[in-house]
């Protein structure tokens, strides 16, 4: 009979909670737990409800217990399902194979395809959902699926095809929609990708997912005040979802009102504590405000975040070596520097080894091979502490031999904590010998200035935001006695002919590899009187040789900490000016005074 009265209180409960007061209802459910810890069905309804609030810290613990002490699969799969939205896709993959092995659930395998797309295994993603379409060609869970791999490789047409597919089975399909969306917004075409969201919206103006993703296309379009009338709807859907607090917080900080956005971050941190993203977007705005030691704190939030470690494939086994003591002076510990995500970020942080290599004995610093002599000419008592990338983060035997590991990333918090630390000054040394040899080149050309111009960046979330096309650089060649080199790494061969057809001439230094030879395009930016580029990795070489350039910067939401600052300079490097993109545009006819040529 008492079993019977409990059994009673809890479905009532679970019914308030589907149909009245949600809070309330959890409130007694818990309470009724307390009383009642051994029972496990009750313990499981309490974590679902959790889960259901966002209360997911709660529901972890309550999931990992059941799974614990009965191996309990409906638990498994929530607790993956918690994974997926903390983007901890390791976790959840670990979690799947493990109910595989139990059980062959044909969803749970479907949601192996999804974690394998987001750890970037796109063809055993594909692979998957090959096998369900060959039996259902129908089949939209594996469509959708297959249609984000398509996406992830950057093939549209083919992701377009799937998901128009999805729509001709489902019309009302809110998941293809959205892609198609994101891909059209993806392809500049902003009409497109508008009319997809909206469609969405049409459909369904209670879905906080399709009011997020309408908020996040017009953040980026620039149209800021509309993003944050979306988010906050979102929120108001939504109220413990952290995810939405963290993108209101990045509009607020594209608009500069950064009191609103620590506000939300710090919201979106109660709610998801640990959160890496949250604590990337507030390691931004203090890094702006020059308030540095707050700024290195959040920082490492960018270590767990899914971009990060997919361009880091060894991060599991580097992270159980992780470094993270306050202080790493005189330390006797053998340490491993391995580099961050590309080698423009490499670069930047190199400009704190030299700090580091005077306090800390027993150092090994992995680097791009393109980087590697570069470094070793420039920190010349330490040319034995540079190694290639991989050299012993690749290979378990000789990583076993170091006690601790730091992303190049993470030395700001040692060595740049005011602004004052920061020196700004050159700290990248040419060959001689390569200079006088790419020097001699350029000589050929009688005219007076030397100027280099680099106008797109690749392998990057932003890089189509970052980039320019060569025809917003008109007016630089219209300027006198001068000779423009080109600079640009990439498939740009058509596109240079095309603009030297139409009576320009960008000039090539001939057998100068712009993308493996760092020797020799370092050499060429010594040679030039000035520099012009967006934000890509040539830019930080220009900064660390001390060339004078001028870098036109993206929108704020596609800005990097480094170049996002107050006014129109970096303390990492004291050689570039920063210019706002528009700026650029539309005041390229005054460039001439502007450079001071």
């Amino acid at each position: 009979m008492k079993v019977m009265s409990l059994n009673f209180q809890i479905n009532n409960i679970l019914k308030k909670f589907e149909y009245g007061n949600k809070l309330e209802a959890y409130k007694e459910l818990e309470n009724i737990f307390k009383k009642n810890k051994n029972n496990n069905l009750l313990r499981y309804n309490l974590a679902v409800i959790q889960q259901k609030l966002n209360l997911n810290t709660e529901a972890k613990s309550n999931y990992n217990y059941l799974i614990k002490v009965e191996k309990n699969l409906k638990s498994m799969i929530n607790l993956y399902n918690i994974y997926f939205i903390e983007e901890r896709y390791y976790e959840a993959l670990n979690l799947i194979n493990n109910i595989l092995e139990i059980q062959k659930i044909e969803q749970v395998h479907k949601d192996k395809a999804f974690a394998c797309l987001k750890l970037n295994n796109i063809e055993d993603s594909k692979e998957i959902c090959a096998n369900y379409l060959s039996k259902n060609n129908k089949d939209i869970v594996s469509l959708n699926i297959l249609g984000q791999c398509f996406f992830a490789e950057r093939n549209f047409n083919k992701a377009i095809k799937v998901f128009n597919d999805i729509l001709t089975i489902d019309t009302r399909n809110l998941s293809a929609l959205n892609s198609l969306g994101r891909i059209y917004h993806e392809k500049r075409d902003t009409k497109k990708a508008e009319k997809f969201f909206l469609d969405a919206l049409r459909i369904n103006g209670l879905s906080f997912h399709v009011i997020n993703n309408i908020a996040g296309f017009y953040r980026e379009e620039g149209k800021s005040n509309k993003a944050i009338e979306y988010y906050k709807k979102a929120i108001s859907l939504n109220p413990n979802n952290s995810y939405i607090y963290n993108n209101l917080a990045k509009t607020y900080f594209d608009l500069n009102r950064h009191d609103d956005a620590k506000e939300n971050s710090f919201k979106a941190l109660k709610l998801k504590p640990n959160d890496g993203d949250v604590e990337k977007t507030l390691s931004f705005i203090y890094l702006k405000d020059h308030d540095y030691e707050n700024g290195w704190n959040y920082f490492d939030g960018r270590l767990s975040l899914n971009d990060f470690i997919k361009k880091n494939e060894n991060i599991e086994r580097l992270n159980k070596k992780l470094f993270r003591k306050k202080i790493i002076n005189k330390s006797k510990s053998k340490f491993l520097i391995v580099r961050e995500q590309g080698v423009g970020d490499e670069i930047l942080y190199g400009s704190m080894y030299g700090d580091l290599l005077k306090n800390v004995e027993n150092i090994t610093i992995e680097c791009d091979p393109r980087l590697l002599n570069l470094f070793k000419r420039s920190f010349p008592e330490y040319s034995n502490k540079f190694i290639e990338l991989g050299s012993i983060s690749n290979l378990d035997h000789k990583l076993e031999k170091i006690d601790y590991v730091l992303y190049a990333g993470s030395l700001g918090r040692y060595y740049r904590k005011h602004l004052t630390d920061f020196i700004g000054e050159p700290f990248i040394k040419v060959d001689e010998e390569r200079y006088k040899e790419i020097k001699n080149k350029t000589l050929k050309y009688k005219n007076k200035y030397n100027i280099g111009i680099s106008w797109k960046s690749f392998n990057n979330r932003y890089a189509s935001d970052k980039s320019l096309n060569l025809d917003d650089f008109k007016e630089v060649f219209k300027l006198p006695n001068c000779n423009i080199f080109n600079l640009q790494y990439g498939d740009v061969l058509d596109e240079i002919n095309n603009f030297n057809n139409n009576k320009n001439k960008l000039l090539n230094i001939e057998n100068l590899d712009l993308y493996n030879d760092f020797e020799g395009i370092a050499s060429l930016l010594k040679s030039l009187d000035i520099f012009i580029t967006i934000s890509n990795s040539t830019a930080h070489l220009a900064g660390s040789l001390g060339v004078r350039t001028l870098l036109i910067k993206p929108d704020n939401y596609a800005l990097f900490h480094y170049w996002n600052q107050k006014n129109n300079k970096s303390p990492w490097y004291n050689s570039i000016e920063l210019i706002d993109r528009e700026k650029f545009l539309n005041e390229s006819t005054n460039l001439g005074s502007y450079l001071k040529l």
